[in-house]
């Protein structure tokens, strides 16, 4: 029997993912699991790499690119272990953590969702998890506080504790909750879909908890570096999807009007900061620009695609 199925959805980033799966079979001890890839319409030669270095990788291949939601449920589907793991190209793991998660949840029926300590590669730790009075305030600060006040986090990860949400770089699922919960919701390409996830997980009865006696390295940003007008985009569609789906009308306002107002202040100071004749000051003003029109829009779910 599986006992853990991984979820790696990678594109273009050839070293990043060799590195990623040298970790965890380097680490995986005597665990059984199976390990899916999906080549997210890479030019690279990843899947051939892939495929040398680790021939028991299940590889997926999309021919065009897909939103980080599908291409996870698309193992989520496949997938034959009694735990999923959804992880981010861009880790390492570290210390036996897979083996460490699944222990914890062998022991712990009640809990649905387990997060890891994520670590910087400094050896610091990145904002992983979240928890407030309700899951509407701890949604709103880390959609919208942090925004405007970026030192308003969560940043005690030395205890085991329940918690909101934990990050989707290193998410521990069990199948039995997913398959009754559903699945990640595919309006979310990718940004506030595994907040969505525990919000869905937390309503049907299951604890999500943080488990710091495990740990990762997440080279944050790596990837999104390449694409980061685009991603910037999404990031502000995802947040007012979420809360067009979980809130009610004033709140829904509340975010909107809140995006504007950020969305303005961020293209005022890409216009001062920016070089002028600078391409990548150009995309973001314009992702700025398509920011405030879909914060505007009556129906922010389904209008502007990224």
């Amino acid at each position: 029997m599986i006992t853990l199925t991984i979820s790696i959805v990678t594109a273009n980033n050839k070293s990043l993912i060799l590195e990623c799966l040298r970790s965890i079979y380097g680490t995986v001890e005597d665990l059984r699991i199976e390990v899916y890839v999906v080549i997210n319409a890479s030019s690279d030669d990843s899947k051939e790499a892939i495929r040398e270095e680790f021939p028991d990788v299940k590889l997926i291949v999309n021919n065009e690119k897909l939103g980080f939601t599908h291409n996870h449920n698309m193992v989520i589907r496949r997938g034959k272990g009694k735990y999923i793991l959804v992880l981010n190209d861009d880790t390492i793991i570290l210390n036996g953590a897979l083996q460490k998660m699944v222990d914890f949840m062998e022991v712990s029926p009640e809990v649905g969702i387990v997060g890891c300590k994520i670590l910087n590669p400094d050896g610091s730790p990145q904002w992983s998890c979240g928890r407030s009075i309700n899951y509407k305030f701890e949604m709103f600060k880390i959609g919208v506080l942090r925004s405007f006040l970026p030192f308003i986090k969560d940043t005690h990860y030395q205890h085991t504790k329940e918690v909101l949400w934990v990050s989707g770089a290193c998410l521990m699922v069990r199948t039995e909750v997913v398959r009754r919960v559903g699945l990640f919701d595919e309006n979310f390409i990718i940004y506030f879909e595994d907040g969505d996830l525990c919000y869905r997980v937390n309503q049907a009865g299951w604890k999500v908890v943080f488990y710091p006696h495990t740990e990762i390295i997440h080279y944050f940003g790596m990837t999104r570096r390449q694409y980061l007008a685009r991603d910037m985009f999404v990031i502000y569609k995802s947040r007012l999807y979420f809360f067009s789906k979980h809130c009610g009308f004033l709140m829904q306002y509340l975010i909107r009007m809140t995006t504007v107002l950020e969305g303005s202040i961020k293209f005022l100071r890409t216009l001062i900061v920016y070089p002028t004749n600078s391409n990548e000051r150009q995309e973001l003003m314009d992702t700025f620009r398509r920011v405030i029109r879909l914060a505007l829009s009556p129906n922010s779910r389904n209008r502007e695609e990224p």
